[in-house]
């Protein structure tokens, strides 16, 4: 029996130049199959067919040998390797994904079983604080903003053109007390002036001469008349009445003269600074048309809007004492009033803190509030970290987690302040992993 040797791989070309040489020599080698095993079979292409590139004194080693299926074709590659390579990543994939969420808190024991020696509980590790008990002054932080009570309209009470405008008298201008700002012409208010002068001294020339008439009437009627009561007409008293009101109206007018005189020379009686103003050296101004505004500087107010449960804590707020600070600066004030109804949108109310007269802050400033109120015993003032995203802490019990709810009372600036509770182990600090009730901790340190 004649073994089959394996024939060598040729190219494509070859193999498609020489196909059906190779199925009828391939055919004859089978039918050989009887002989002598040692014989060698030739193979299915003639020399003269060798891949291109390829032979005798090429240089190059001969190709590897693949086995031909009866027939002559090569062998075909098994389907089902690729989709199972496929299967064995996804299954690599999915045991990853599975093993990363894998609780962190899960406790993992050694070999030796539960309760052995060899037991590691991987408990999450907090930081607690243990809080005491002490009286603490709650306090209220509040933004506000700094307002005068009201802005005053400056107006003048006479009219004529301006003569004279100060230089404090611009916008942003500061000017004190009885300071003149503008001088409208007197001239046509220094002849009224003494043409009622003029008046006044006809009315009690006037007077003067109805009382000399009334006495030389009555000294008349007595030597026609003695011992007779002088009858009113002869003694010329309405006479007299008539002329005292005419002094006195003559008088009156004098004043209001003097009065609009006066008022020919603006200013104001406080101190302030002006906001703005339209006044200039010959306009003309006109009675009770205002020319600008300005604020007095002890109008200024802070005004801060705060809960209404911050407000309860506060009770009562007026007369409280309170810290403003602004930009470079940090004043004492004090709750004066307290808004009669709260704010249509937020439902907050607003505190009126007075400022000092001496406060130099412009109107507009943002400025924080801090108001101090009353002390309270029994408290706890926990670090501002010790607050949780649901407005509790967390308190460990036995080792484990639990939830504490708390009343804030205020903050300070050692952090937050609460009424006083068991803390049990202490007050957990910071975030605890998949924090929940009961689950298992250790406390750091």
């Amino acid at each position: 029996m004649k073994a089959i040797r394996k024939p060598r791989l040729f190219s494509r070309r070859a193999f498609g130049q020489q196909s059906a040489e190779a199925v009828t020599d391939n055919d004859a080698a089978v039918g050989e199959v009887g002989e002598s095993a040692e014989e060698d079979a030739p193979g299915p292409y003639a020399p003269e067919a060798a891949p291109l590139g390829s032979g005798e004194g090429s240089g190059e080693g001969d190709a590897p040998e693949t086995p031909l299926h009866p027939g002559g074709h090569a062998p075909r590659r098994r389907r089902w390797v690729g989709p199972l390579q496929i299967l064995v990543v996804i299954a690599l994939v999915g045991i990853a994904v599975a093993v990363s969420r894998t609780p962190a808190d899960t406790p993992v024991r050694a070999p030796g079983g539960p309760g052995g020696a060899g037991a590691a509980n991987l408990a999450p590790l907090v930081s607690v604080v243990v809080p005491v008990p002490v009286s603490t002054v709650v306090e209220v932080e509040a933004t506000g903003t700094i307002d005068p009570r009201s802005y005053v309209a400056l107006t003048p009470q006479v009219g004529g053109r301006i003569v004279a405008v100060s230089e404090s008298l611009r916008a942003g201008g500061e000017f004190a007390a009885g300071q003149v700002l503008v001088t409208i012409d007197p001239r046509d208010f220094e002849l009224a002036l003494e043409q009622a002068r003029a008046d006044v001294a006809s009315a009690e020339a006037d007077l003067r001469l109805r009382l000399a008439e009334s006495d030389a009437a009555r000294a008349n009627y007595a030597i026609l008349h003695p011992g007779d009561r002088v009858p009113p007409l002869v003694a010329r008293i309405p006479q007299i009445a008539q002329a005292r009101a005419r002094l006195e109206s003559a008088r009156a007018r004098l004043a209001v003269v003097e009065l609009d005189f006066t008022r020919t020379r603006f200013s104001l009686p406080f101190a302030g600074k002006v906001t703005e103003t339209t006044a200039e050296v010959g306009q003309m101004l006109s009675p009770n048309q205002p020319f600008g505004q300005a604020f007095a500087f002890d109008s200024l107010e802070a005004v801060a809007p705060v809960a209404q449960d911050e407000l309860a804590r506060l009770e009562p707020a007026v007369g409280r004492t309170a810290t403003v600070r602004a930009v470079g600066m940090e004043l004492e004030a004090t709750v004066e009033r307290v808004s009669a109804e709260l704010d249509a949108r937020t439902r907050f109310a607003k505190l009126y803190l007075g400022l000092p007269e001496d406060a130099q802050v412009a109107p507009g400033t943002f400025v924080d509030v801090t108001v101090h109120g009353p002390v309270v015993a029994d408290t706890f003032v926990l670090p501002d970290a010790a607050e949780q995203a649901g407005g509790h802490v967390w308190r460990v019990v036995g080792g484990q987690l639990q939830r504490q709810d708390v009343t804030i009372l205020g903050r300070s600036p050692d952090g937050l302040v609460v009424r006083a509770f068991d803390p049990g182990e202490g007050v957990v600090i910071g975030a605890a992993p998949g924090g929940r009730d009961g689950l298992e901790v250790r406390i750091a340190g």
